[in-house]
C-alpha cells in the first residue's frame, strides 16, 4: 500500500471478516486489516481495514483501503488487491450468497 502519489510498497498482512452489510444493489463487506508477524503497516495507519463492495451475484465491484472506518489517502497494489480478492472468494463466499439470494 502507498499513499497517492508515491512509489508502490508491498506490505504483508492478515485479514479477518468483521462485517457484511446489504445496501441497495450492493453488498459492503468490512475487512480487519493487521501486519503479519514480523512486519509492520505503515505508522499514519491508526485503524486500518478494508471495505469490498460486491454486486449482489456476489462479484466484487471495488476494494477501498480505509482507516478508522473513513476512506483514507492509501491505495492498494494490485498485488494486495489480488490477495484481498482471494480471501474473499476463499473465506466470505458463504455469506455473499446467503445475502445474494
Amino acid at each position: 500500500m502507498m499513499k497517492y502519489g508515491d512509489e508502490p510498497c508491498e506490505h504483508r498482512f492478515l485479514l479477518t471478516f468483521k462485517e457484511l452489510e446489504p445496501r441497495g444493489q450492493w453488498l459492503d463487506l468490512y475487512l480487519d486489516l493487521q501486519a503479519e508477524p514480523g512486519s509492520e503497516l505503515p505508522e499514519d495507519l491508526a485503524d486500518p481495514s478494508i471495505l469490498v463492495i460486491c454486486n449482489r451475484a456476489g462479484h466484487i465491484v471495488q476494494v477501498i483501503m480505509q482507516d478508522e472506518g473513513c476512506d483514507c489517502e492509501y491505495q492498494l497494489t494490485l498485488y494486495e488487491k489480488s490477495r484481498i480478492e482471494a480471501f474473499v472468494q476463499e473465506q466470505c463466499q458463504d455469506r455473499l450468497a446467503q445475502l445474494s439470494k
